[in-house]
């Protein structure tokens, strides 16, 4: 999976680089997973250059918010727009979970 990382003092900002699908959700738990295991509990995700999300990226976002939660961290949304925007709205996804508008916001969360 393409992704980007960043690993700041207090949170984590993943950017994957492609679509959040069947096809690499896996992978993308995997890489979570990691994070979480290590005690970064604290993520942000970006989706600036995911250009579709289907049912099981959705389901992934939904449970890293849940696990994350559950060790007393939490997942963010960063640089939502278009389809993925009223895809994780009408989901309600968005209000669950919650949504950085700014970079300098995420990087200090």
């Amino acid at each position: 999976m393409q992704l980007t990382e960043f690993v700041g003092p207090d949170v984590v900002i993943l950017g994957p680089r492609e679509r959040l699908t069947v096809e690499n959700e896996d992978e993308f738990k995997q890489i979570v997973r990691r994070y979480l295991d290590a005690g970064r509990v604290r993520l942000v995700l970006d989706l600036a250059h995911v250009p579709y999300i289907d049912s099981c990226g959705l389901g992934t976002i939904a449970q890293t918010h849940l696990t994350a939660s559950d060790l007393g961290g939490w997942l963010k949304l960063h640089n939502v727009t278009g389809h993925n925007r009223q895809l994780l709205t009408v989901t309600r996804l968005l209000t669950v979970i919650g949504l950085y508008e700014s970079e300098p916001q995420a990087a200090t969360a």
